[in-house]
């Protein structure tokens, strides 16, 4: 059931390591996660796609695919558009590329209508399609934007092979056109063996609180219930996550509450980091929201009209009732990006609550 939080002079136990993401990388398979199937018929049919809501990117019909994982508010994946426009031309006009190279982005946490909306604003010229629940994001890591990868197809049409990736700005097109030229004719068995002693890219998650300061934190949002702490527990999650918990006493009937403190990189390579806690009960009803590090347009932390805005569209919903976010109801001004995040991992719960009931704790 985990174990008792205790604190002693000296102990090293105070110590919250960083959290590493490692990314997807040459030499491992793309996951077949769905996407929905582009409404465009001209994007269809440029990928070489059937009608149909959702489609593989196994499916593409291409010798290699540049897969390009963005946000349409990062600006890093903004100042992309431009060379990615003169790379999907290059490859459009060259005779030996044109059909077997293709390119497609997935706009991480991103609605339909953002997605639209992006296109028209930049003029991008490849099909962009939504991940509004983070699905792909996930499969490939979790990455900040922009990520590219680069996806040789396996011609029987199972999963394709990752040639390789790059992660931030790439404006150099003509270089990225000849690597790609050369990566669509790679054998996949020597593809598979050349990549073995490849690294993956790795993101860092640094901590912002020690231990003790955390608890601190919880032990202040647990006393707002306004009863007696018992049985205050840090319990371990499978996957390396934590949770705390404790028993409010109060009267006759105690009540069982969980603070989850997250911590989760950005979808966006400018931004910080974005660390906060939610409380909820055995029921799942979200209860607090208190942030660690929360920040919005030029990295300004967000000031009490945000947090109450936040608070009014999470406090009193249910972790294990899925919340698409709507970006014009849901968002902090200026913090789209951190918004969407916070929404997504709150309001994905009903395999945390099952896991903390195995546990006994209910």
């Amino acid at each position: 059931m985990g174990f008792l939080i205790s604190f002693l002079s000296g102990s090293l136990t105070d110590t919250v390591e960083s959290r590493e993401i490692q990314l997807i990388k040459a030499g491992e398979l793309f996951p077949d996660t769905p996407l929905r199937t582009p409404a465009n018929r001209e994007e269809r049919e440029y990928l070489g796609l059937a009608e149909g809501e959702f489609f593989k990117l196994s499916e593409i019909k291409a010798d290699l695919v540049l897969v390009e994982i963005l946000s349409v508010y990062c600006p890093s994946c903004q100042r992309q558009v431009s060379p990615y426009n003169e790379l999907y031309t290059l490859i459009e006009k060259d005779p030996k590329t044109r059909g077997r190279i293709k390119m497609i982005g997935i706009a991480a946490g991103n609605s339909d209508i953002e997605v639209r909306h992006f296109r028209d604003e930049y003029q991008v010229r490849l099909p962009i399609v939504p991940d509004p629940r983070f699905a792909m994001h996930g499969a490939i890591g979790g990455s900040r934007t922009p990520f590219a990868i680069y996806v040789r197809q396996d011609p029987s049409g199972r999963k394709g092979l990752v040639a390789g990736t790059h992660l931030g700005l790439y404006k150099d097109y003509k270089r990225l056109f000849k690597e790609l030229s050369t990566m669509m004719t790679m054998d996949l068995a020597v593809l598979k063996k050349e990549s073995r002693h490849i690294e993956a890219d790795t993101i860092r998650v640094e901590p912002v609180l020690k231990e003790s300061e955390l608890q601190d934190k919880v032990r202040g949002l647990f006393a707002s219930f306004d009863g007696r702490i018992t049985q205050f527990e840090r319990v371990s999650l499978k996957g390396g996550e934590e949770v705390y918990t404790a028993v409010i006493r109060k009267g006759e009937t105690p009540r069982r509450v969980f603070a989850k403190v997250t911590s989760r990189p950005p979808t966006c390579d400018v931004c910080h980091d974005i660390h906060f806690i939610y409380v909820f009960d055995s029921s799942g009803e979200v209860l607090r929201f208190e942030p660690i590090q929360l920040t919005k347009y030029g990295n300004e932390p967000w000031d009490e009209n945000d947090l109450a805005k936040m608070r009014e569209r999470v406090l009193g919903r249910y972790i294990s009732k899925p919340y698409v976010f709507d970006p014009e109801v849901d968002a902090v001004s200026s913090a789209t990006i951190t918004s969407s995040i916070i929404i997504h991992v709150i309001f994905k719960g009903e395999i945390l609550l099952e896991e903390l009931r195995e546990k006994g704790l209910n």
